[in-house]
Order: structure tokens, then sequence, then C-alpha cells
């Protein structure tokens, strides 16, 4: 059972049966049914179905020789339409199955973002077609969540914003010089380093660590794209799973300068969602790599 359809509201979903009427309710009526060639012989076919707010299950497969799509692996999504980083991108092929990881090396993290592909046919069909002198640009990216709890914004003053805003740009300046090999540029990044850790440490035994941290992006545990996240909300929503008539948020928020979109069950999330509150929680990420028109 996928951990993260609980994010879109199939936090009752718990049998082997129940998750096989929800895939053949995907594969009979699908909203988008892709299919790209392999070889001679085989193909890989993705059928989605939304089940609210942009939200949905994908199933993975191939079609047989009576046009039915045998299913391989299913897993939950959602699906951000703006982008969220034009950074360098690059992917593989997961050994196990006919899946793709991204990876983005967006300086804002100050570390390369690893997410699974969500529209694994579009790179499958580049490779079997020859179009990889046309490289993926950008990419949206969404999180599935199992767990959140809202946080109070921080008070900051203009002057604040103002030095917050100007130290981003010179320390993704810094970053992009470094990762060309510029030894200055990397003995400021230490040193900045070394200066933010100690003004936290001087400050920790008597302030909130929340107060001093505005957000966040860091990895989770073992697995290569899950992540902790703390973010400012800026748009929320709530929909109704119209298979359980169970409910899950929507949100819109930015976390280290770059924006996202993330699901999380009405039942997961302690406290109220609002623009403006902060959010801090646990997910899978999801990527859509796009090109250029």
């Amino acid at each position: 059972m996928h951990e993260f359809l609980r994010s879109i509201g199939f936090k009752s979903l718990r049998t082997k049966k129940q998750l096989n009427e929800l895939t053949n309710w995907v594969i009979e009526k699908p909203d988008q049914l892709s299919v790209v060639s392999l070889d001679a012989e085989n193909n890989l076919a993705v059928a989605e179905r939304e089940i609210a707010g942009h939200a949905g299950v994908s199933v993975v497969g191939e079609i047989d020789e009576h046009g039915t799509l045998v299913p391989e692996y299913y897993f939950p999504f959602i699906a951000s339409t703006f982008i969220s980083s034009d950074a360098h991108l690059s992917y593989e092929k997961q050994a196990s199955k006919d899946s793709y990881i991204g990876m983005c090396e967006d300086y804002r993290m100050g570390m390369a973002l690893i997410f699974t592909i969500r529209n694994l046919v579009d790179v499958v069909r580049d490779e079997t077609s020859g179009l990889l002198d046309r490289p993926f640009t950008n990419v949206a990216l969404s999180m599935l969540c199992s767990d959140g709890t809202i946080l109070l914004p921080i008070l900051e003053t203009e002057k604040v914003l103002d030095t917050r805003n100007g130290g981003t740009e010179l320390e993704r300046k810094l970053l992009n010089e470094a990762s060309q090999g510029d030894p200055d540029a990397l003995d400021k990044l230490t040193r900045q380093e070394m200066m933010r850790y100690k003004n936290v440490m001087d400050h920790l035994h008597d302030t909130d660590i929340y107060t001093m941290v505005n957000s966040f992006f860091m990895p989770h545990g073992m697995e290569s794209d899950r992540y902790y996240v703390m973010g400012e909300i800026e748009a929320v929503q709530m929909f109704e799973n119209e298979l359980t008539k169970e409910h899950f948020y929507r949100m819109k928020i930015r976390t280290n300068g770059m924006e996202m979109l993330i699901a999380i069950h009405t039942d997961d999330l302690l406290g109220v969602p609002a623009p403006g509150l902060r959010i801090k929680c646990h997910g899978w990420l999801l990527g859509d790599m796009k090109k250029h028109a």
C-alpha cells in the first residue's frame, strides 16, 4: 500500500481488494492515457485519473495484445501548474521498475533536489525517439505529505527582508561560482556558514528555533526523494475525495525562495492553514519536467 495515498484522501484504504478496485477504477476510465513503444514487442503505458483538485492516481503498465492495460505499479500524485525551478536538470532510470528519478541543481536549496518523475512517458519518449538534444529546462515540483503542523509567521521588518533578499542573491551568486571551482567563493560560503552556525547557537538557549529559521528544505530518512520542509503558505484550498468523501488540503507554499505545491489529509495536519502562516511537513517529492516551447 503506497504510504502517500492518504495525502489525497485515501486514508481509509487498507486492503488489497480496495487497492485493486482503485486501480481498476483508473484503468476503466482514465482522464489521460499515454503510451510509448519501447521496442517492437514492448510498450509503456500510464493511465491517470483525477480524484479532485489536480490530485489523483497513476497506473503504470503495458498495453497487451487485447488493448488492455496490464498494471505493473501505481502511485498517487498532485499535479502542479506552475514552474518551481529552471535550474539544471538530469535524470536516470530506476533499476527495479519502469520509473525515473530526476535531479534539480537549484542553488537556492544549497543541495541537489532528487524527485520521482511524474511524466515518465515524456522522458521515455525522448530516449526512444532521439530527442535528447533538446533537454528538459524546468520542473514543476509537488509534494504529498503524511504529516504536518501549522506555525505562526515570523514578524520581519522591511530592513530584515531587504537584508535577507540581498543575502539570498549574493549567496546564490557565490554558490554558482563555487560550483565552477572558484576557491574564493567557496571560502566565503564556508565563513558564512560558520557565522550562521555561531549566531544560531548564541541565541538557541533563549530563542525558539522556529523563530530564528523561517523556512528549510532538507532530506528526511533513507529514501532520496523524501524531504522535511518548512515554508510560508501562499494559497490553500480544501477538496473532497469523490470516492472516499475524505478531505485534503492543496497548498501553494514558498520555501527557501522556491514555490511548490503540497497535498495533505485534513486529519494529518495539526492546525488550520491560511495564507501567511507557515507549515512544516514531511513528504514525497514529485516533479513534472518540462521544455521551453
